[in-house]
């Protein structure tokens, strides 16, 4: 099905930039990491631990993730637990030099579309530290912004935060249609790596690494990205408890419940109809699907549950296997592949989602 749409309607992703922090880890190495601090070094020696040793091994083998990048020298960092003011501390340093790669690598590949000066909403997302003045701050400072740039922090809302991001670039930009938005995630999960058993924080430790992204935003015909059309969300208030992001004293602790992918599936079919009726569309008129991936369980049950094809999910489990969960910046890291992979058409529709405490799901709405 095709659906007309003026193109003035619309504004565009302009470009989307990617930066990955210096230090590259295998699986194999994360798990005999994660061994060696949960367990302690002669963990073979003791029987109970070495049984304790095979769950962690089948723990990070289901992950499916195969690699990961961290701004930390982890086996450093983590040799005594950090303090959460310590790890706030990383966060300040690492995450604004990670931000500024993905900010200016944006600012060259928008070419003559955008630079600094034309920004007038700066949008930055993250749930893996804090500052003040933060990086909104400090980026648009040193970038050159203009002083009256407006600026937005999305915090602590997990990996749906980039949803919400372009929910909120879209009514800048329709309040403002000469207005230019970026958006910035960044996230750094690994400095919040904490020894334990619980299996709800162990899934975090097989599945999350770092990364950043940006998405600069406008009404330009010259730009070949796709139009943002709508977005929608929904929470499930009676799951809110199935996925937590606490801040303690030794850094911040995920859990994450082996029921979240069922109230995804009892969920997702009602958050589509949402999206997408307004448009005169159904699920088999999207032919692009960005689905973070949170973790296997939650691919295959949004897969199952909408019926798609193993070629529409291909590039999320591309990007869980090159790079883990990297939280808000994940579905941005799959938009620039799958605008690198020249698979979209004209005309092509898209959705994006992604899913975190609330139990929320987010969506967003893309024509080609």
């Amino acid at each position: 099905m095709t659906i007309s749409a003026d193109s003035a309607d619309y504004p565009r992703i302009l470009t989307v930039a990617t930066a990955f922090p210096p230090y590259h880890y295998t699986q194999d190495m994360m798990c005999e990491y994660a061994r060696e601090r949960i367990l302690g070094a002669d963990w073979q020696a003791n029987a109970e631990q070495a049984a304790n040793a095979r769950l962690i091994e089948r723990l990070f083998a289901s992950s499916r993730v195969a690699h990961r990048q961290s701004a930390l020298d982890l086996r450093a960092y983590h040799a005594e637990t950090p303090t959460t003011g310590a790890r706030m501390a990383t966060y300040e340093s690492a995450a604004y030099a990670l931000g500024r790669d993905a900010m200016e690598q944006a600012q060259r590949q928008a070419g003559n579309l955008r630079d600094a000066r034309d920004i007038s909403d700066f949008i930055v997302v993250s749930c893996t530290g804090y500052s003040a003045p933060g990086l909104d701050i400090q980026l648009a400072r040193d970038l050159g912004m203009p002083r009256d740039v407006r600026r937005l922090v999305v915090g602590h809302m997990g990996c749906f935060g980039a949803l919400v991001g372009l929910r909120q670039s879209l009514a800048a930009l329709r309040a403002h249609p000469d207005a230019t938005v970026a958006m910035l995630c960044v996230e750094l999960t690994t400095l919040h790596f904490m020894p334990s058993l619980d299996p709800e924080v162990l899934t975090s430790f097989a599945l999350f690494g770092d990364a950043a992204a940006v998405a600069l935003l406008g009404y330009d015909e010259r730009a070949s990205g796709p139009q943002v059309v709508d977005t929608y969300c929904a929470a499930d208030f009676a799951t809110a408890d199935q996925m937590s992001w606490k801040i303690t004293d030794q850094g911040f602790v995920m859990t994450l419940s082996p029921r979240v992918p069922v109230s995804l599936r009892r969920n997702i079919l009602a958050v589509m109809d949402h999206l997408l009726t307004p448009h005169g569309l159904t699920i088999s008129d999207v032919r692009h699907w960005i689905i973070h991936p949170g973790g296997p369980s939650i691919l295959d049950a949004i897969q199952g549950k909408l019926e798609l094809s193993d070629e529409q999910m291909a590039l999320s489990w591309q990007v869980l296997h090159d790079h883990g969960n990297c939280s808000s910046a994940t579905v941005l890291l799959i938009v620039d592949e799958l605008l690198r992979s020249g698979r979209p058409n004209p005309g092509d529709w898209g959705v994006m989602m992604a899913f975190g405490p609330g139990l929320t799901l987010e969506t967003c709405l893309l024509r080609f």
